[in-house]
């Protein structure tokens, strides 16, 4: 990806050198069209690879307090369909990296959407656990478990809700030690 980017700015960078003579009238779209889409494919790769490395994190974690046993279960059931609809993709008929293959955009999207569907539930089971830690130290090393995992949009969003609650219990233990 590199590469190609360091192409097109060279390009660019001739290009407005040789302003003055009228060599250069080709329209940029057409010119780079094809590294355009395969620089698309390899982000969406990217994207791909740091997700199966963010959800890889969901086979050590284990949750603990009253309901740790049942939301436990509940993880290692998204981990495990996680590495189903993993599967799935990795054994598409075509070559990922050829952008003449437009199935792999309604495949990828396909992907995307089950995994958006597991961080809403993953999100919930976070938002869980952290109403059943009943220490701040509990809801931090909780939150420590799921790294990776909380930059994803959705957990993100839905765990925005518990940084309130996570200060006035620091302000709290604050005042106690104090």
């Amino acid at each position: 990806m590199e590469t190609c980017s360091k192409f097109k700015d060279a390009y660019f960078e001739y290009k407005g050198k040789a302003k003055g003579s009228n060599q250069w009238k080709i329209t940029t779209n057409a010119l780079f069209v094809r590294l355009d889409s395969f620089q698309e494919r390899c982000q969406d790769i990217m994207h791909f690879t740091s997700t199966i490395i963010q959800f890889n994190k969901l086979q050590k974690i284990e949750i603990g307090n009253t309901k740790g046993k049942q939301l436990t279960a509940s993880v290692m059931q998204i981990f495990e369909e996680f590495n189903k609809a993993v599967e799935e993709f990795m054994t598409v008929s075509y070559d990922i990296m050829d952008i003449e293959k437009r199935q792999f955009d309604d495949d990828f999207y396909k992907f995307r959407n089950r995994i958006k569907e597991l961080e809403r539930r993953l999100a919930s089971i976070l938002t869980q656990s952290f109403d059943d830690s009943d220490t701040i130290i509990g809801k931090f090393k909780l939150l420590d478990s799921f790294e990776g995992l909380l930059y994803r949009p959705i957990i993100q969003d839905e765990l925005e809700k518990k940084h309130i609650t996570l200060l006035e219990l620091y302000k709290q233990d604050l005042k106690t030690v104090q």
